[in-house]
């Protein structure tokens, strides 16, 4: 939950490195030693020159925005949003299964509090994975793109997607294991409650099945 908060806040998901004055490349993509690096994020633009430090502000409209920038917004607030709800879910889950080995009870609410927090955590690394797959593409298609890189020397992936890759892959397990915890806890629960059901029966049929095993001795006798 908080690589996602990280990976959405972060204004590095697209790194730009611009020219400043394309006629002055020479060997090497040297450019006169100096160099204008644009990082995008969802929230963010940044800009840093050559000896100068990082300037970061704010998109001045939403026309700045890549349609792919655009739905990650949409997509990560979402993710998020699932996110903390599947972790007080399975928080609370946790909780109630404390209270309930305490007091020997069942934990039935237990099982549905965890089952809903896996859910919720498998929904939203969906939900992670749209947009990072989606501006990846882009940013490797537009790179070879003669008509969008004539003004930069090069367009790389940013560090945002580098990491949002374990924030999936975080979510994907904990969202595996929530789920296959309480499949397991349903069955186990069912396991446990067979016997005792079928006790009364088992001995009904016991006792049925020694009676006809006797009555053949006693006729015989």
């Amino acid at each position: 939950m908080i690589l996602t908060w990280i990976v959405t806040f972060m204004p590095y998901w697209r790194l730009v490195v611009l020219a400043e004055n394309n006629n002055l490349i020479i060997d090497g993509g040297r450019i006169d030693g100096e160099w204008i690096s644009r990082w995008d994020g969802l929230w963010l633009t940044c800009l840093k020159q050559y000896r100068i430090s990082m300037e970061c502000d704010n998109y001045g409209s939403m026309v700045s925005l890549t349609t792919d920038l655009k739905a990650a917004r949409m997509f990560m607030c979402i993710a998020i949003t699932l996110a903390v709800i599947a972790f007080i879910f399975s928080i609370v889950g946790c909780l109630v299964a404390h209270c309930c080995r305490c007091c020997n009870d069942k934990g039935g609410e237990f099982q549905c509090f965890t089952l809903t927090a896996g859910i919720l955590y498998l929904f939203s690394t969906a939900l992670v994975l749209v947009p990072v797959i989606w501006t990846t593409v882009r940013i490797a298609r537009r790179s070879y793109d003669a008509q969008f890189t004539r003004g930069a020397v090069r367009i790389e992936i940013g560090q945002s997607l580098y990491l949002a890759w374990p924030t999936i892959a975080f979510l994907l397990v904990g969202g595996l294991i929530l789920t296959f915890l309480c499949c397991l806890c349903s069955i186990s629960t069912c396991c446990n409650k067979d016997p005792c059901i079928q006790k009364p029966v088992c001995k009904k049929y016991q006792a049925e099945e020694e009676r006809v095993s006797c009555s053949p001795r006693m006729e015989y006798l």
